[in-house]
C-alpha cells in the first residue's frame, strides 16, 4: 500500500512539475514575443520620423521651386504691363 502511495505521491510530483515548465516556457515565449514587437515598433517610430522629414523638405517652398524649374522646366511668367484706361480719358 506504501508503495502505491509514493507513486502516486511522486506521479502527482511530475504533474505539478510538467505544469510548471509549460507555463514557464509559455512566459518565456511570451517575453521574447514581446521584445520582438518592442524592437519593431521602435524601427516604425524611427521610420516615421524619417518619413516626416522627408515631407517636410518636400513640402518646403523652395524645395517644389526647384522641382519645378528643374524636373519640370516651368518658369514663372515674364512681368506683363497691362495698360487701363481711365474714366476720364473717354
Amino acid at each position: 500500500m506504501k508503495f502505491k502511495q509514493i507513486l502516486m505521491v511522486i506521479g502527482f510530483f511530475l504533474l505539478l512539475c510538467g505544469i510548471h515548465l509549460f507555463f514557464n516556457a509559455q512566459n518565456i515565449r511570451l517575453k521574447y514575443g514581446l521584445t520582438d514587437l518592442k524592437i519593431r515598433r521602435q524601427e516604425l517610430i524611427s521610420q516615421n520620423r524619417a518619413l516626416g522629414t522627408k515631407i517636410a523638405i518636400i513640402e518646403n517652398l523652395d524645395s517644389i521651386d526647384q522641382i519645378a524649374k528643374g524636373r519640370l522646366n516651368m518658369y514663372y511668367p515674364e512681368d506683363i504691363t497691362y495698360v487701363v484706361p481711365s474714366k476720364e480719358a473717354r
